[in-house]
């Protein structure tokens, strides 16, 4: 039964890939493309702090720095030092989860919506370093002429193309953030989440692993941030502000907390994301309102529902069955 399972697993699995390998044939459309490579960038956003807050109950409201320094780091080493894509972008992911790990120290001493106070007071820190460090950054005004990254000669210097790329990256990070729950890293994760007293005395290092579940998602943001400045070539500080912190926190709870899956699909509201442009600042009011609706009525996400309409149809198919009849022949 677990092997029927898993083979059902893998396919299902396969079978997205294989859609989304077709998906830029069926568009012509250079914005279209642009939409559906924003949605990797995203996915690999939404992974990694689903890792923090879903698996290991950290709020990490920081993501967004953690994304503008991996796209800075990964810019300023190819733009500055001429390093390679294919180096800079490891590069920028360990960086990142250098970084991120120090932003977890807090988690150390204050829990709960005060550590979220703490990393967005750290993210704004990071986000004005940012802005200010002009000899380095180029100040509010950005980096230009980031290099697309060429393999074998072929350079990703269009949407098409370089929709491949951010396909594989998203594949990569998504089957190493399955083994991470897997393993029994995932599980102490989660015994943290549950009850961090419990798993404390359990003989679960607690600082240890909440450090560790930061410089993950730092990583993932590294990796995604490093992705987006080669495609769009072009970096500034107003990309990664606490807006995009709100949306990215957004799609992470709409898809479901604690859900691999829901990283993925809550990826998704980029598409909303760019019918809600000329909205301008009340974006942020949006966002806020379906944050609370999501805390309250649908903790699970879309995909905490879908298991949940799954349970009650189980249920009612149950309650309505009748009860099976033993005759003579079956006793004996």
């Amino acid at each position: 039964m677990k092997a029927r399972k898993l083979w059902q697993r893998i396919l299902i699995f396969l079978g997205i890939v294989a859609v989304a390998a077709v998906l830029p044939f069926l568009t012509a459309n250079p914005y279209q493309m642009h939409i559906l490579n924003l949605l990797g960038i995203y996915m690999l956003l939404n992974l990694g702090l689903n890792i923090a807050m879903g698996y290991c109950g950290q709020m990490n409201l920081a993501m967004a720095a953690f994304w503008g320094v991996g796209a800075y780091a990964s810019t300023l080493l190819a733009v500055d030092l001429g390093i390679s894509f294919w180096i800079a972008l490891p590069i920028s992911g360990l960086v990142t989860a250098v970084l991120g790990g120090l932003v977890g120290l807090p988690s150390l001493k204050v829990r709960s919506h005060y550590l979220a106070i703490v990393t967005i007071g750290l993210a704004g820190i990071i986000n004005l370093i940012l802005v200010n460090e002009r000899e380095i950054t180029r100040g509010a005004i950005g980096i230009t002429n980031v290099p697309s990254p060429s393999i074998f000669g072929l350079e990703l210097n269009d949407g098409f193309r370089y929709y491949y790329l951010i396909l594989v990256t998203v594949i990569l990070g998504y089957l190493l953030a399955q083994q991470i729950v897997n393993h029994r890293l995932g599980r102490n994760f989660i015994a943290i989440r549950d009850d961090h007293v419990a798993a404390q005395a359990m003989g679960i290092n607690i600082a240890y692993y909440q450090i560790l579940a930061f410089a993950i998602s730092g990583f993932y943001a590294g990796i995604a941030g490093s992705v987006y400045a080669h495609m769009i070539n072009y970096v500034s500080p107003d990309i990664f502000a606490f807006q995009s912190m709100m949306f990215v926190l957004t799609m992470t709870l709409v898809g479901g907390l604690g859900s691999l899956p829901g990283s993925i699909i809550g990826a998704l509201l980029a598409v909303v994301h760019e019918y809600l442009r000329e909205l301008e600042d009340f974006q942020l009011v949006i966002y806020g309102v379906v944050v609370v609706l999501c805390v309250l009525f649908f903790p699970g996400g879309v995909v905490g529902l879908a298991q949940r309409v799954r349970s009650w149809r189980r249920r009612k198919t149950a309650a309505v069955s009748p009860p099976a009849v033993v005759t003579r022949e079956d006793a004996a």
